[in-house]
């Protein structure tokens, strides 16, 4: 992909925005039996460019009458004992076809790997560096991924390695060269035609003075993986993502015979973008700072944007960290082609906090909020990271969940609306 195309996919990323034509509202489409309606209809509009916009009049929040809710149908995990259910630092979990639950427990330093009913199974990727075993890092945010049909993807942004479901190791490989250097890199999701989507940093570093400034780009990057061929090469299904900026300013003082450096200030700008990778040829992405979500395809184009609210104006620049309040703290993206929209909470800190989305469906019509029973979805870092959940078919939701001691455990949830439908795949009018 050419620098002038990822300069525009970027330009659209931090929040450009357009104003179409109108071409009037679409039509509300019948929505699965059992479910409630929609509060309010959108609008959608087509630009000359092809790109579809769907305006979604903002609601009232704290429910209304296109009710959801999660309930709670396993819970893995025990405070005391020895067995497998006691966890020590869960970093993610993912889910096989048949149910099968994998919990990445980096405390432990392996994956367990449970039925459907919550029975326990075996271990695998134990810590180690031989054959079948992992380098577990607790402060590189290792990501647990399933491919169908029968291959589990560990990442750690310096290594990438697959099991299939028994533990028998399939591939071993590092990061993949960008811009000719060795970036930051993990897969964090895939899909059943044979591709893995990885987020990829890459950092450029240039020292003026006393000012060492650090620039971070992360990519998102779809790459084909086949069996035989465990170490891909790197193609043009990228997109830029992100980028985030560091300066380090060195503070001296002189004594006689020369000067000593005695320490530093560190400036990093806040992060201000989130995503969620649908498992297709896009990904959406959006600014924190306003409700405003763009849909982005490998190939380079903005094919679609949803918005809820008035038009929002355009969120501060990079260099304005006062003005920057974030209101998304994290996109995913559900079998079905719904987007989950967590957001930022007043106090990320408070320890009985508990998350709560607003559910897009895959027509970008606002189909409501909905927030879980207990904490998942932590966020961490003053918002820099928040605790993975998978998005299973049917709105069957598993996410590493936190007690007040911040003791890890695995909760399997289903979203169901208030007649007892699940989210379903839509007929859009457009």
């Amino acid at each position: 992909m050419s620098n002038l195309s990822l300069m525009r996919i970027f330009r659209a990323v931090v929040g450009s925005w357009v104003v179409g034509l109108a071409l009037g509202a679409g039509a509300v489409p019948a929505y699965g039996a059992g479910a409630s309606p929609l509060p309010q209809e959108a609008s959608v509009d087509t630009l000359e460019s092809g790109r579809i916009i769907v305006r979604n009049p903002l609601p009232r929040r704290g429910g209304g009458p296109d009710e959801w809710r999660l309930v709670e149908e396993l819970r893995l995990g025990q405070v005391d004992g020895t067995g497998p259910e006691v966890f020590g630092d869960v970093h993610d979990v993912a889910v096989d076809e048949r149910g099968n639950i994998y919990v990445l427990d980096v405390g432990s330093k392996e994956v367990r790997v449970f039925d459907r009913g919550g029975r326990f199974l075996r271990r695998i990727a134990r810590g180690g560096e031989g054959p079948g075993e992992v380098r577990y890092w607790e402060s590189l945010g290792q990501a647990l991924v399933f491919q169908p049909p029968n291959r589990v993807w560990i990442g750690d942004g310096l290594q990438q390695l697959s099991f299939d479901s028994l533990g028998n190791e399939l591939s071993r490989i590092g990061g993949f060269p960008l811009r000719g250097g060795r970036p930051w890199s993990r897969i964090v999701a895939a899909d059943d035609q044979g591709f893995v989507y990885q987020q990829v940093r890459v950092m450029d570093v240039e020292q003026s003075g006393e000012e060492t400034i650090s620039r971070g780009f992360t990519y998102g990057v779809r790459l084909p993986v086949y069996p035989e061929h465990p170490n891909p090469v790197l193609p043009r299904d990228s997109v830029l993502l992100d980028s985030r900026s560091s300066t380090r300013t060195m503070q001296s003082r002189r004594e006689s015979g020369g000067t000593i450096s005695v320490g530093g200030i560190v400036k990093v700008s806040i992060p201000r973008r989130v995503w969620g990778f649908s498992r297709g040829e896009t990904v959406w992405v959006a600014n924190r700072a306003a409700y405003r979500f763009h849909e982005v395809a490998f190939a380079g184009d903005t094919i679609r944007t949803i918005e809820l609210g008035d038009p929002p104006p355009p969120p501060p620049d990079d260099s304005d960290e006062s003005e920057f309040e974030p209101l998304v703290a994290n996109l995913d993206v559900s079998p079905e082609g719904w987007l989950w929209v967590l957001r930022f909470p007043d106090d990320p800190e408070d320890p009985d906090r508990r998350p709560t989305w607003d559910l897009f469906d895959n027509c970008g019509r606002y189909r409501g909020e909905v927030s879980a029973p207990a904490r998942i979805a932590t966020i961490r870092f003053g918002g820099e990271m928040v605790d993975p959940i998978d998005l299973g078919a049917g709105g069957v939701v598993h996410g590493v969940a936190r007690d007040t001691l911040d003791l890890s455990y695995v909760l399997r949830l289903r979203l169901e609306s208030e007649g007892g439908a699940p989210p379903t795949r839509e007929a859009c009018p457009y």
